[in-house]
């Protein structure tokens, strides 16, 4: 599985549970063009770091189609 598809998925759930729990929903806190600017902040900031960790953890590297073996 590619590793921006987990990202993808493992943000929308992270952030819709936290807007759930926590009651914040920018999008109905603030006018329209601001609640999707601090949505979209929100979302880059989590996306970024779960990228970043799935990266450092190694989880979702393609092998080589040549030689069948993972990246350096």
């Amino acid at each position: 599985m590619s590793r921006m598809l987990i990202t993808a998925v493992v943000t929308y759930v992270l952030t819709r549970l936290f807007y759930w729990i926590s009651g914040f929903d920018p999008l109905r806190v603030f006018p329209k063009l601001p609640g999707y600017l601090v949505d979209l902040g929100i979302w880059l900031l989590v996306s970024g770091f779960i990228f970043w960790a799935l990266s450092a953890s190694g989880i979702g590297r393609t092998r080589d189609r040549k030689t069948g073996r993972l990246p350096d």
